[in-house]
């Protein structure tokens, strides 16, 4: 008969070695899956620049709203 791989002079070691093991192969193709997801949606140059552009016309459309607004003589 083969010695044990690992012997450990803690009682009930082995039984959590095997659980440690048991969750790392569960918990790893979460996080890799996450890290992909991540990878794949994490355009944030473009997004950031897209925010940029749609908050520049917003302050447009405000100037110019506010302009036509004293323009008419309405008050809100």
């Amino acid at each position: 008969m083969y010695p044990p791989i690992a012997q450990f002079g803690i009682p009930g070691a082995q039984e959590l070695l095997i659980i440690l093991m048991i969750f790392g192969m569960l918990a790893i193709p979460v996080v890799g899956i996450a890290l992909v997801i991540k990878y794949l949606t994490g355009n944030d140059s473009e997004t950031d620049e897209r925010i940029a552009e749609l908050e520049r016309e917003v302050e447009e459309l405000r100037a110019a709203d506010s302009k036509s607004d004293r323009a008419s003589g309405d008050d809100r």
